[in-house]
């Protein structure tokens, strides 16, 4: 399947000056906009250092890193966030929009995806403490 990212939802086209270049800077500086919440490269330092350590090497992002230059501030900061001795390494997939998508396609089809997830059942008669 080829995407052109055209949409055919019979919506209107927005058509962007300026804002084009500071709706992605709102990413690296939310509180220029008055939102408190971490900057992207934060978000994913704090994401890293909370995930199991295997699973560390391995984190996704999606279509938001089309924007030009994402992917070079994107690694600049997070290589100023992390220690000298860690390798930070930003790729963008071919497809970053269906990216996520593909790797979970990918985990469902593996032979011991049943163990991997948590039913609905399970979580609401166990909450968020439940694990696979």
């Amino acid at each position: 399947m080829v995407l052109s990212g055209k949409y055919k939802s019979g919506g209107k086209i927005l058509h962007l000056a300026n804002e084009r270049f500071a709706v992605p800077e709102i990413f690296f500086n939310p509180s220029d906009k008055g939102i408190q919440e971490m900057q992207i490269p934060e978000a994913i330092v704090y994401s890293i250092q909370n995930l199991p350590e295997e699973m560390q090497p391995h984190y996704f992002a999606g279509g938001n890193s089309l924007y030009p230059g994402f992917r070079d501030q994107v690694y600049s900061e997070v290589r100023c966030l992390t220690p000298i001795d860690y390798d930070v390494s930003v790729v963008l997939p071919e497809d970053p929009i269906i990216y996520a998508w593909e790797g979970g396609k990918f985990i469902s089809e593996n032979d011991d995806f049943d163990d991997m997830v948590v039913t609905r059942e399970d979580y609401e008669e166990n909450g968020h403490s439940v694990s696979p």
